[in-house]
């Protein structure tokens, strides 16, 4: 940015030279800026200006120049407008020095602004795009609105291309525009950003539009308008939020962020006067994680961390700790961290069948180890069946030890929510019990939930909504996807637990070209306590969100998705074409599409067609499976509705699944839309 420093530190003062652009073009002004990091310059300059500015004595061959400023003077109407106009036509012809004079801040001299000839001086400080690179990022950003504003009751969700015909299509060297990397390279730059324009166009063109109120494929979909505007902030810094120093007002929103969820979540009321300052954040720990499985790899990490932590020092505490100070020694190799022993006795965690499979790649990259992941049967609900938990726990051999629950909160496919509060009684228990069998062996059982689908519950004004995510404020951590339900853009994931410091005690390093206590706003740095190094600032996105819509109207848009799932389950069975293939959770509805055939020969079995939980016999199975194979492709070729099939653990065939994901507003219009399918 022209004349602009890297930050404004504190209370920035600003030297201001209102130079108006007509005056540039009138008298053909081009200003050279020299400055200095410090407010003196060396004895050498002779040219310092101080409160004004100081020129060369005009020499006899300046008289024509002198004149083109008087003319230029004529016709502005405020007479320091006429002698800033004579001034400055002279100093740039003899090309005197306007640096920033002793005791000034450079920006008090240059304003941030567009409309300043000087923000844009070809000889300025920072990148400057050409013209042709400004325009290939307007034209870019109007690619951008036309897809925001587009009318999408006139098109397709995908201009469907198969495999093979994309890349003949798009690929091949030979076509305009083409997306491939080989071929010769068009010489002149102009001609380069045309080409990547075009390709651009054909990339939004034949990409899946997710804003579609049809697409119906993934828990995400179109994004919410303010955590988009909110992403085009985070864009134009492009910073990274690992350190304060790189990242200041978006660590503290995060932060900001992260004491409100924490409070929500474990309903831990902060004291009035607590400011982020003096919280840290609050009483609680969270990062804003790159999705939902790393959050679940983040949690079985700290799990781990801690187990070790109680097993080796014995002053891990279960009850009324939530502040961990795990310091790593201060000359401590990265060897030393990454390389550790063996965990003694063997480890074990705990998911259900209907846990999401990043567990399994999780236990792997944690060194837990898959023979070391016990999966806990269902009920027929989808629920964690609890009686099983502690049967497993209870009878693991002597050389394993249980360490880690994982409770889902809105499962992919069924959307079932497991039982917390049962689950947080069976992990009491079995922690006395094992505390009796060895007095001096302290062990927590880390309670993560789960809630990447649907975690939003926990904006939900409705009882029974807030029922599913009883006793969540016992557990040890949390996760959420405002990315899914509520339509911020990909990706945003909030990681939170109830102990404050255990992020950064499990992962810290202490790289100190990076994460320096030397440094200005060290003590608020949030980089060490993940996993990564650079770090995007998704904060913003949520930020946006809670301040524009605040608790209530984000609970509110999470009611009304249920509503209307209500409404489509109704339907459903009121249908003679459909059927449900369990009976639906309140984020998530099952269903099969029943041709004449196959209803036939479902009522000849005296199953009934409006039930919640129908037992189909296998060989209609196989059918039904037949049926929801090809249906889906060919609404997927054709481009009208994009909807999955996805296998259900009470049934032998996959079935349909829909969901409300995304900036999505359904109507009962889009609902008669959805289920009309022909024969």
């Amino acid at each position: 940015m022209s004349g602009s420093r890297t930050t404004s530190f504190c209370q920035p003062a600003c030297l201001q030279a209102n130079i108006p652009s007509y005056l540039q073009k009138m008298v053909g002004i081009k200003m050279m800026l020299h400055t200095f990091a410090s407010g003196n310059s060396s004895g050498s300059d002779s040219s310092i200006l101080q409160n004004d500015l100081s020129c060369q004595t005009m020499s006899e061959s300046n008289w024509t120049f002198l004149i083109i400023g008087l003319v230029a003077g004529f016709f502005l109407s405020e007479c320091w407008k006429f002698v800033l106009g004579i001034i400055t036509n002279y100093c740039i012809r003899n090309k005197v020095k306007i640096v920033a004079g002793s005791g000034h801040n450079f920006k008090e001299f240059l304003k941030k602004d567009s409309s300043n000839p000087l923000s844009v001086s070809n000889n300025s400080i920072g990148n400057v795009l050409s013209e042709q690179e400004t325009d290939l990022v307007e034209r870019s950003l109007s690619l951008f609105m036309k897809h925001l504003r587009k009318d999408r009751s006139k098109s397709k969700v995908v201009e469907f291309l198969s495999p093979e015909k994309m890349l003949e299509t798009l690929f091949s060297t030979n076509t305009e525009g083409s997306l491939s990397l080989s071929g010769r390279q068009k010489r002149k730059k102009n001609d380069r950003l045309i080409e990547l324009l075009k390709c651009f166009q054909s990339i939004q063109k034949y990409s899946v539009d997710m804003s579609h109120p049809y697409f119906c494929n993934q828990l995400c979909g179109a994004s919410d308008p303010i955590a988009l505007a909110a992403e085009l902030i985070s864009l134009s810094v492009n910073t990274s939020a690992y350190t304060w120093e790189t990242a200041p007002v978006f660590t503290m929103i995060e932060r900001e962020v992260f004491k409100h969820l924490g409070q929500l979540v474990f309903e831990n009321k902060i004291p009035e006067d607590t400011t982020i300052c003096d919280a840290g954040g609050g009483p609680y720990d969270g990062l804003m994680l790159p999705g939902g499985s790393l959050s679940n790899l983040a949690a079985l990490h700290v799990a781990r961390y801690c187990s070790k932590n109680s097993l080796h020092t014995k002053t891990f505490k279960t009850e009324h700790d939530t502040n961990f100070d795990f310091s790593l020694p201060k000359e401590e190799k990265k060897e030393d961290v990454i390389l550790s022993k063996p965990d003694k006795p063997d480890l074990v965690a705990f998911v259900s069948s209907e846990a999401h499979y990043s567990f399994v790649k999780a236990v792997s990259v944690t060194g837990i180890g898959a023979k070391n992941l016990v999966v806990v049967p269902t009920l027929p609900n989808g629920q964690m069946d609890v009686e099983k938990l502690d049967t497993l726990m209870s009878n693991l051999p002597k050389t394993k030890v249980p360490f880690f629950v994982a409770v889902t909160a809105g499962s992919t496919v069924r959307g079932s929510f497991d039982d917390i509060d049962a689950i947080v009684r069976i992990c009491k228990k079995q922690e006395k019990m094992i505390a009796e069998l060895d007095p001096d062996l302290t062990r927590k059982i880390w309670i993560h939930v789960d809630g990447a689908w649907g975690g939003t519950a926990i904006f939900s004004s409705r009882k029974d909504i807030q029922s599913l995510v009883k006793g969540l404020k016992h557990v040890d951590s949390f996760t959420f996807n405002p990315h899914k339900m509520l339509g911020a853009p990909i990706q945003t994931t909030a990681f939170v637990s109830r102990h404050k410091g255990i992020l950064k005690a499990a992962n810290s390093t202490g790289a100190k070209y990076l994460f320096d206590p030397r440094k200005i706003g060290a003590e608020y740095d949030l980089g060490d306590a993940s996993f990564t190094c650079g770090r995007r600032t998704d904060a913003i996105k949520l930020w946006a969100q809670w301040k524009y819509y605040g608790t209530k109207g984000i609970g509110e848009i999470v009611d009304s998705k249920v509503s209307t799932l209500q409404q489509l389950s109704d339907r459903i069975r009121m249908s003679h074409n459909f059927m449900l293939a369990c009976k639906p959770w309140p984020f998530n509805v099952n269903f099969f599409y029943l041709p004449q055939r196959i209803r036939s020969k479902l009522i000849k079995c005296g199953i009934d067609l409006n039930g919640d939980n129908p037992v189909i016999p296998t060989d209609i199975s196989e059918d039904l499976a037949t049926v929801s194979v090809q249906l889906k492709h060919r609404l997927h070729r054709s481009g009208e509705i994009l909807i999955p099939f996805q296998p259900l653990s009470n049934q032998e065939a996959d079935c349909f699944r829909f969901v409300l994901a995304g900036n999505k507003t359904f109507t009962e219009n889009d609902i008669e839309q959805v289920l009309f399918f022909d024969e």
